[in-house]
């Protein structure tokens, strides 16, 4: 199951619940650096035309983004939105392209573009799939994110938890709390009392599944993908 670590302000944003919807384990964060964070060589910062325009004019583009290229090898900017709508907010179009030209040649930055915030959840998703079959950027192990984020009470942390399970949201997480009453009685729960909260089988058996399987280390996991290799290598 693909990870993708999200800085916690996203989580306005919709986009880290729409991620959920195509899968991934989304997990918010303090991060210091990027937006949304896929490896420990990818970082994304996700800018709207608007911020695009306001992060230009004052000077936090460049800072955000020579900060991103010093902590990651593959430092990506995703532009969201219409660029021709920039021209309705300032008149300085040519400023504008002009620091995404540098962005591109001077940083050496990956610019992609998106036209809305479901089309930059599908472009994350891509981005950590392909990433986690890439031996280069596989996601193994537990990446290095060093802040968590600071809660101003337990209700947050217990929101927090059950927003970082699979497909579940914003929206679905306090919904279950309010059902079972606590984070224990949510991971009691049966498979058919979660399908009745989240409305989906396939999607509580997911839930159930990370809630309830025996965790392995990383040379655990290692070595029965090496197993299930030599097997499939001696059949052929």
């Amino acid at each position: 199951m693909l990870r993708i670590y999200a800085d916690y302000r996203e989580k306005e944003s919709g986009i880290p619940d729409l991620l959920r919807e195509l899968g991934a384990v989304v997990v918010l964060e303090n991060l210091s650096v990027a937006d949304y964070v896929i490896s420990e060589k990818i970082g994304i910062e996700r800018k709207s035309v608007t911020d695009l325009v306001s992060s230009v004019f004052d000077k936090r583009f460049f800072d955000q983004l020579s900060r991103l290229k010093e902590v990651y090898e593959k430092p990506v900017l995703l532009i969201e939105g219409k660029l021709d709508y920039i021209k309705n907010i300032t008149d300085r179009w040519n400023a504008i392209s002009a620091a995404i030209i540098s962005a591109v040649f001077d940083l050496d930055i990956k610019v992609i573009y998106s036209m809305t915030k479901r089309d930059s959840a599908y472009i994350l998703y891509k981005i950590a799939d392909k990433a986690f079959s890439s031996p280069q950027d596989n996601q193994k192990g537990v990446i290095n994110l060093h802040d968590k984020p600071k809660f101003e009470n337990l209700r947050d942390m217990q929101l927090y938890v059950i927003e970082s399970l699979p497909y579940v949201g914003s929206k679905l997480a306090p919904k279950l709390l309010e059902k079972f009453g606590s984070i224990e009685e949510v991971c009691k729960a049966s498979v058919s009392e979660l399908e009745k909260v989240i409305g989906s089988r396939k999607r509580a058996e997911e839930i159930y599944k990370v809630l309830h399987t025996k965790y392995k280390s990383v040379e655990e996991n290692n070595s029965k993908q090496d197993k299930k290799t030599r097997g499939i290598l001696d059949f052929l």
